[in-house]
């Protein structure tokens, strides 16, 4: 069994990315936590080998993935298949704050 917090309240503001299950602690899938200030972006990924869901908890993005843009909020689900390019921009005022559930097919 493995139980984590996303965060610790002291810690809560200042945590821009934290992988809370990692791939060596679990057969196929991770999971992580990602924050963006307004205006920022992720960084652009692209995986051979992994698909993602993302888990939308607050905020405003647009999310790009291959030629697609799409506006995601506090709420939705998005699917990013293997293969595409992909990235985030927080277009809120408040900061964007989601989980990434990682998966490696067998």
């Amino acid at each position: 069994m493995i139980l984590r917090k996303i965060w610790e309240e002291k810690d809560a503001s200042d945590i821009r990315e934290k992988l809370l299950i990692n791939p060596e602690e679990a057969e196929t899938i991770a999971l992580g936590y990602v924050s963006i200030n307004s205006g920022e972006s992720t960084k652009t990924g692209f995986h051979e080998d992994e698909e993602e869901i993302y888990v939308i908890l607050k905020g405003r993005a647009v999310l790009t993935i291959g030629d697609e843009e799409g506006e995601v909020t506090g709420g939705d689900v998005a699917y990013v298949p293997r293969n595409n390019v992909h990235r985030m921009k927080c277009i809120s005022e408040e900061k964007l704050e989601y989980l990434y559930f990682a998966n490696w097919p067998k």
